[in-house]
């Protein structure tokens, strides 16, 4: 079978059943996208939010966000992208987003680092709950990128799966090597100082830019009074990078949460059918 080559299906197999949990394509310029039309909720919660890099944990409060936003999203569209300039936003069919004439952003998005000038750590991030409820593989017209069950140290109890993406320079696929059954791997130092081995994921050979992805797949463990259910969230890189009074690091990132609780207070829709504020 010949797979699209510039978009890959992230897929999780447990006992030979696979899941579909995202999509991830680049741009002819080097931009690349996240999405996943494949989790079983329709609406979500888009917000802003600072992050303190000091802290190992950090609560978010959708009440304390910078902002925040709903979107219906019923074809579940949303996408995060990551364009060569640093600019990065939630957009998909329907949704507000870009920028306008004077380069203010119109959606949820913020002005991240460029890729001719990428972070050392994850570049995006996904969570998600309830892999058995995402859409089952029957037929992958994408190159598929699998992550097996039995490849992964699963924390005891209560967990949910994260799956986070670096942006990898062109010049590091000297580090890459193929396994027997031809999946590509490339080892990186951690931000916690130890040696993982991502799966890498390249664009073709006609885009402008050939850095590319790797991807690490992992639990974590899930709080007793958290919910269980089918769950998937997506945050990117963060910008605005500043210091405050105690010297510590400080980031603003935009994330994107299904399903969309009804408690949560929206202050706007990105909804094109819907008035914005």
């Amino acid at each position: 079978m010949a797979y699209d080559r510039t978009k890959y299906t992230i897929i999780y197999d447990k006992d030979g059943t696979g899941y579909k949990l995202c999509k991830i394509f680049f741009g002819n310029d080097g931009s690349y996208y996240v999405t996943s039309p494949y989790h079983p909720a329709e609406g979500a919660v888009l917000f802003k939010q600072t992050v303190n890099y000091a802290l190992s944990e950090m609560e978010f409060s959708y009440e304390e966000a910078i902002e925040n936003a709903a979107a219906k999203d019923d074809e579940k569209r949303i996408k995060l992208s990551h364009h060569p300039d640093g600019f990065l936003q939630f957009s998909g069919e329907g949704i507000v987003s870009g920028r306008d004439r004077e380069g203010n952003i119109r959606g949820m998005g913020i002005m991240s680092w460029p890729l001719d000038r990428p972070a050392r750590g994850p570049a995006f991030g996904l969570s998600m709950s309830g892999l058995e409820q995402f859409e089952k593989v029957t037929r992958v017209r994408d190159t598929p990128c699998v992550f097996r069950h039995d490849e992964l140290t699963i924390v005891p109890g209560r967990h949910v799966f994260a799956l986070e993406g670096y942006y990898l320079p062109a010049l590091w696929r000297r580090f890459v090597r193929v396994r027997p059954d031809g999946t590509r791997v490339v080892p990186l130092v951690h931000p916690a100082g130890v040696i993982v081995e991502l799966k890498a994921i390249f664009p073709s050979e006609r885009c402008a830019r050939q850095a590319f992805l790797g991807l690490e797949m992992y639990t974590v463990p899930l709080a007793e009074d958290e919910v269980s259910g089918p769950s998937f969230a997506i945050s990117g890189s963060t910008g605005n990078l500043r210091r405050n009074e105690q010297g510590q690091l400080l980031g603003d990132g935009i994330f994107c949460r299904y399903p969309h609780d009804s408690g949560i207070p929206i202050r706007r829709s990105l909804d094109y059918a819907h008035p914005q504020s």
